[in-house]
């Protein structure tokens, strides 16, 4: 299974190399915009484009459903 890298989707079995001491480091997140109504941040805010993908198992993922119904987001999200 392939794994995006940077950006760019690569098509590899072989996990990422280890850091130094072998300690696992975790590579920051590239998501961090937020989506506005006026689409300053290069995200508009519109009914429809975006999905919430979450998997009920997940034991956190009741977290992402509280806060879609406590900001009132259920029709748009």
């Amino acid at each position: 299974m392939g794994m995006l890298i940077d950006g760019t989707w690569m098509e590899t079995d072989a996990p990422p190399p280890p850091a130094a001491g072998g300690a696992f480091v975790r590579p920051e997140s590239a998501f961090r915009d937020v989506v506005t109504a006026d689409g300053a941040s290069g995200f508009r805010a519109e009914a429809g484009r975006y999905h919430l993908l979450v998997a009920p198992s997940c034991p956190w993922a009741h977290r992402t459903f509280i806060v879609r119904a406590v900001k009132g987001l259920e029709s748009v999200v």
